[in-house]
């Protein structure tokens, strides 16, 4: 991987706490790839809230539906769960943008979030999953 790869990947790791696989492959694919799709993703998760409608803690809630309206996107599930409690969510609310993917995606969508809930309380999701300890208990 050439430096200007690994350092996209640092910033993102920076702004996110964490990369994906996609990260790692443009990485060593083409840097300016990786700098440009880094840039306006995370300008989109966490951009400034001065104009936006929504504020971040509404956006990782709609993250959250979205990623289990997708099926399989646990990580960004347990990721985006995370990201909304620390701006403010509480698990009820977390909860409910979950269920709000299962009209148009299906219950077994949303039962396949609950599962990655259920680890993520017991510790042992995917993201390292430190969260307020006020929102833990709503």
């Amino acid at each position: 991987m050439t430096p200007e790869g690994k350092a996209e990947l640092d910033k993102i790791r920076d702004v996110r706490g964490y990369t994906l696989p996609v990260h790692e492959y443009l990485a060593e694919l083409n840097p300016e790839f990786l700098k440009r799709y880094g840039n306006l993703a995370s300008y989109t998760i966490f951009g400034e809230e001065e104009g936006r409608a929504l504020d971040l803690k509404t956006r990782f809630l709609v993250l959250v539906g979205v990623t289990t309206a997708i099926k399989g996107d646990r990580e960004g599930v347990e990721w985006a769960s995370k990201r909304a409690i620390q701006n403010g969510a509480t698990w009820k609310e977390v909860y409910e943008a979950a269920f709000m993917a299962a009209l148009p995606a299906g219950i077994p969508a949303f039962e396949a979030t609950c599962r990655a809930f259920n680890e993520m309380k017991k510790g042992e999701g995917w993201v390292d999953q430190e969260v307020p300890e006020e929102a833990a208990n709503t």
